[in-house]
């Protein structure tokens, strides 16, 4: 089971995703992220849109995956509610984005991200019955 959490830091925000699989707590970081800038809204599930990428390494992947659904939100104004990520290989995904065009009236005014770093990046595989688990500094 997907989920996310939030982690303290002085300047930023560390968003922590967990699932059963690792393609689940990618799901579950860009889920953390968007919940971020709209405050947690309710978003219907009324589009959906596909996202592909493609980098170097995991670690690449992930923040490439983030700024690819900062760009979708920023841009295109869609706010995906819901994100499910299958990786074609180690280092590229799809990711089925289901949700909204933007609303401010429904959505609020969140937090704005500026950017993923890879400063405290983390990639963790399941192990001895603990989840998978990634988690990733935002710039805000």
């Amino acid at each position: 089971m997907k989920q996310f959490e939030y982690l303290d830091h002085t300047a930023d925000i560390i968003v922590k995703g967990s699932g059963d699989t690792l393609a689940e707590a990618f799901a579950a970081v860009g889920e953390g992220m968007i919940a971020l800038m709209t405050h947690d809204a309710p978003v219907a599930r009324a589009k959906s849109k596909a996202v592909a990428v493609d980098a170097i390494d995991r670690e690449s992947l992930l923040v490439t995956f983030l700024s690819q659904l900062l760009l979708v939100f920023e841009v295109e104004r869609f706010v995906p509610g819901e994100i499910t990520v299958e990786f074609s290989s180690g280092t590229s995904l799809t990711a089925q984005l289901v949700g909204e065009l933007f609303d401010r009236d429904r959505h609020g005014q969140g937090i704005p991200v500026k950017g993923v770093s890879y400063h405290l990046l983390e990639i963790h595989d399941a192990t001895d019955g603990h989840p998978c688990w990634v988690q990733v500094l935002l710039d805000i």
